[in-house]
């Protein structure tokens, strides 16, 4: 698969397209919505969010694919850089009215969403510094806001980032990480 990003939300979360199946695929859920593969799930992966020098400290010899003036361009061209969509609550698209956002976080906070033995987590960042445990995950937030999630082992475990309003958008019956 080939995945660019697409510019258009669903649900007011990222579509990415898939060049070879030409399939749209949902950054929230990893599932297929619009083309061939409408439907099909993506496996989640362990991943992790963190500065490019932090990346090149860790993995040395890391071969990047795109020319770093190609992101450069993306930022000035692409309508949510622009924007600076990230930087205000205002959504580009009204949501439907069945999508109950809990007002407890702005609707752009960042969280990151967990899978974890069939249920669906989420971990909203103005909740929480350091390290927290929550039954046998461990979310870790770093000085620069980056997060990361492992089992007891230590192993990372597959995780999204998203905005408080996709984690409400689609995953509705999930539980939500609150300080104790």
């Amino acid at each position: 698969m080939r995945f660019g990003i697409s510019g258009y939300l669903y649900r007011n979360a990222v579509l990415y397209y898939d060049k070879e199946t030409e399939t749209f695929w949902g950054q929230a859920t990893g599932r297929a919505v619009v083309g061939p593969q409408t439907g099909k799930q993506l496996k989640w992966i362990p991943t992790t969010v963190t500065t490019f020098a932090d990346w090149k400290k860790r993995y040395p010899k890391t071969t990047v694919l795109a020319p770093v003036q190609d992101l450069r361009n993306y930022r000035r061209t692409h309508r949510y850089y622009k924007e600076r969509y990230h930087s205000h609550d205002r959504l580009m698209f009204p949501m439907s009215p069945s999508v109950k956002i809990d007002p407890k976080y702005k609707k752009k906070d960042n969280c990151t969403v967990v899978l974890w033995k069939d249920q669906a987590r989420c971990y909203p960042h103005p909740a929480f510094e350091g390290r927290i445990e929550d039954g046998d995950l461990f979310v870790t937030k770093d000085k620069n806001g980056f997060v990361k999630v492992t089992d007891k082992t230590g192993k990372l475990v597959p995780s999204m980032h998203a905005y408080w309003i996709a984690w409400c958008a689609f995953y509705p019956a999930g539980q939500t990480w609150s300080p104790p």
